[in-house]
């Protein structure tokens, strides 16, 4: 299991043969390349499974703007926010209809409303070791034409990523269902809702 980001970049220096960093802000194409790309390789690798050590869930209030059209309600997304999973009413049944729009999710379901969604999460000790390794194998296939101008090593290591990645969402589904925060609908008849 990753530790650190630097341990995640060096795993993938590492695969291309180059040399290791201390730190994001070493004086060096590797690091300058590693600091820059990283974020966007970490979100794009968390956006493409519910992880579960990404999943989190939300009661969103209503937001004060109303939409223009189409939609009756507009939520604001909590700001770690990478990809809805689920949207559920105050009902606790599953809401068909909405989208996201910038910052938003917008529906015609009445406050609150509940999320179950993948956050950005950005401790790497958090990560189970196949999606650290899948992040490697990622920011390797982002890195390798710019450190080493290989365009079949950058498309290698493309493949080792998505074997990596199929192997990492397979495990980590076969570790349960994320579940939705909405109260069941039998505790809302309890309640009296």
């Amino acid at each position: 299991m990753a530790t650190s980001v630097i341990e995640i970049c060096n795993n993938a220096l590492l695969d291309l043969g180059e040399d290791v960093i201390m730190s994001l802000a070493d004086d060096s194409k590797a690091a300058g390349l590693c600091n820059h790309r990283w974020p966007a390789v970490r979100d794009a690798v968390l956006r493409a499974h519910p992880w579960n050590c990404a999943m989190a869930q939300a009661e969103l209030a209503n937001g004060t703007q109303t939409p223009l059209w189409k939609w009756a309600c507009r939520y604001a997304l909590p700001a770690d926010f990478l990809r809805v999973i689920q949207v559920t009413g105050r009902d606790g049944e599953t809401v068909g209809d909405w989208e996201i729009q910038g910052s938003g999710i917008l529906c015609d379901e009445q406050a609150p409303l509940f999320i179950s969604y993948v956050r950005c999460e950005t401790d790497p000790g958090k990560y189970d070791a196949l999606l650290a390794e899948a992040l490697s194998a990622r920011l390797a296939a982002a890195l390798a034409y710019p450190l080493t101008g290989s365009t079949s090593l950058a498309q290698a290591y493309w493949e080792i990523y998505k074997n990596r990645l199929t192997e990492a969402r397979g495990v980590d589904a076969r570790e349960g269902v994320p579940e939705s925060m909405a109260p069941t609908t039998w505790l809302n008849a309890k309640m009296g809702r």
